[in-house]
């Protein structure tokens, strides 16, 4: 009874010990703050390239089948909504949707299999980190255009 009454403070160790918790605890929390602010990093780009490769898509869309000329990859330096540079280009081919997937630049393959399908143009969207198309990739895109579609 007379130790529960007693004035005594804490010893040196149990001093250390509650510093050595309390410094656990502080590094874990600043370790989960500079992982989120990557996160957020992170998917800042991904919305940045996503909306670069979107608005290059919709310039096809809105062309029509018939301005769809296939050709290699082609393509230009473009700054997207995160104020970085990247390298936005198309590829446009012809390919077949059942059969044999031929893919060629120049003239229309001659599609097989069953059903029977008849040859469609595939537009292919790259976004590169960097002004240059040799910059690491940052996202892709495709879509197929049918000439019964326009």
């Amino acid at each position: 009874m007379t130790r529960l009454h007693s004035e005594e403070g804490m010893t040196l160790i149990e001093l250390l010990i509650a510093m050595v918790v309390m410094a656990l605890g502080i590094s874990a929390l600043v370790a989960g703050f500079s992982s989120g602010l990557l996160s957020i990093g992170r998917a800042q780009q991904a919305s940045s390239v996503g909306t670069l490769a979107d608005a290059k898509m919709e310039t096809y869309r809105q062309a029509g089948f018939g301005k769809l000329t296939p050709g290699a990859l082609s393509g230009s330096a473009q700054t997207g909504t995160d104020g970085k540079t990247y390298w936005v280009g198309a590829t446009i081919s012809w390919t077949c949707i059942v059969g044999d997937p031929q893919t060629t630049t120049g003239s229309p393959p001659s599609c097989n299999g069953t059903p029977a399908s008849r040859p469609v143009k595939l537009v292919e969207i790259e976004v590169h980190k960097g002004s240059t198309k040799f910059g690491a990739l940052a996202f892709s895109e495709s879509a197929t255009f049918d000439s019964s579609t326009g």
